[in-house]
């Protein structure tokens, strides 16, 4: 995230202006006066339309969050840690590279860049777990593995699996039997879970979710399937599968490992922002949370277009025109531009 010249100089006179402006409380958390977007073309709408549909992990917050676009419909994978005493804890969002105390490590596995595979584990409490998932339009599987682990608590973490819509997106989530029905904009989209047969899931779990949820032990695999019931089984022999992520690889052999590095980092960072209502890669999720939801840097988001022109021109094309679409008052493109309409 390198910052020079006269970048660097308008950096210094956005915190000079931020500082002499904090004595007077601000009304809205957006940007007074900020120029917003340039408008798009028709051809560029649709560029977007064809980004912004299907499962992916679209949602900045979590990547073991499975989120249908255009819907918004969100499928949550969280953890709970269980002890016999004091120290229960509940992980509900997941992100590659947080490094505070007691934070959860991810190690980021394959991304497709249409989000059709993805593969990732987790560290956190002593516990460590896999989340894998494949998809082909609604249908979506997912499967938890739990890993070889050296947890200090005697009993075994409780994953959770919750449905909601995000942003406010029209839709309603109702739990019937051992189903879970999303009611959306669509009709209604059916999601199974291969836990319902485990001991003791018929009691409720005490965590901090919202909306229907699916709970168990995990002690063994358990799978999400959605739109058809599918076996462990079943959902196992599809996300090692890999379709089109490994497509692409294998045409590429002499440069699999530039090109497996790029598509798993560009799927990894690629999010949806509902804010603008579009799908950008910034250069960290970790800085895109504290920085409101989203934060595009002028010349990386460039350098993300230019990765993503190998393997997903949409992409590219997107990367490059939202950067410039965040154009100043003065016509400059932004050192960063980040939610509220916030940019220097």
């Amino acid at each position: 995230m390198g910052v020079c010249g006269g970048a660097k100089v308008g950096f210094i006179l956005s915190l000079g202006m931020m500082a002499a402006g904090a004595a007077a409380q601000s009304t809205s958390r957006l940007s007074p006066g900020g120029a917003g977007l340039l408008p798009r073309s028709a051809e560029y709408t649709k560029v977007q339309e064809r980004l912004a549909r299907g499962w992916n992990t679209w949602d900045v917050h979590s990547v073991t969050t499975q989120v249908l676009l255009p819907e918004g419909l969100a499928i949550h994978v969280g953890m709970k840690h269980n002890t016999t005493l004091y120290g229960d804890a509940f992980l509900g969002d997941a992100l590659i590279g947080r490094m505070g105390k007691g934070d959860e490590v991810v190690t980021p596995g394959p991304h497709a860049w249409d989000g059709s595979n993805t593969d990732l584990s987790i560290e956190w409490e002593g516990h460590k777990w896999r989340v894998q998932t494949e998809q082909s339009g609604e249908d979506l599987v997912m499967l938890v593995t739990p890993l070889p682990s050296k947890s200090a608590s005697t009993l075994p973490p409780t994953v959770v699996v919750w449905v909601d819509y995000l942003w406010n997106r029209p839709g309603a989530v109702t739990r019937r039997g051992d189903v879970i029905e999303a009611n959306g904009a669509r009709g209604v989209l059916p999601i199974y879970c291969t836990c319902e047969t485990s001991p003791g899931m018929e009691k409720p779990v005490n965590a901090p979710v919202e909306g229907p949820y699916f709970a168990a032990d995990l002690t063994e695999p358990i799978g999400i399937s959605t739109g058809k019931r599918h076996t462990l089984k079943e959902i196992a022999v599809r996300v090692s599968l890999k379709g089109s992520y490994r497509g692409i690889l294998a045409e590429k052999k002499e440069l699999r490992p530039i090109y497996d590095a790029i598509e798993t980092t560009l799927g990894w960072d690629t999010i949806y922002d509902p804010e603008k209502q579009r799908v950008i890669s910034p250069v960290s999720r970790v800085w895109s949370v504290s920085w409101g939801g989203y934060v595009l840097f002028d010349w990386d988001t460039f350098f993300a277009a230019t990765l993503a022109s190998i393997g997903d021109k949409d992409l590219a094309y997107a990367n490059a025109i939202e950067i410039l679409r965040e154009e100043t008052p003065q016509g400059f493109v932004p050192n960063y531009a980040r939610a509220g309409n916030w940019k220097s």
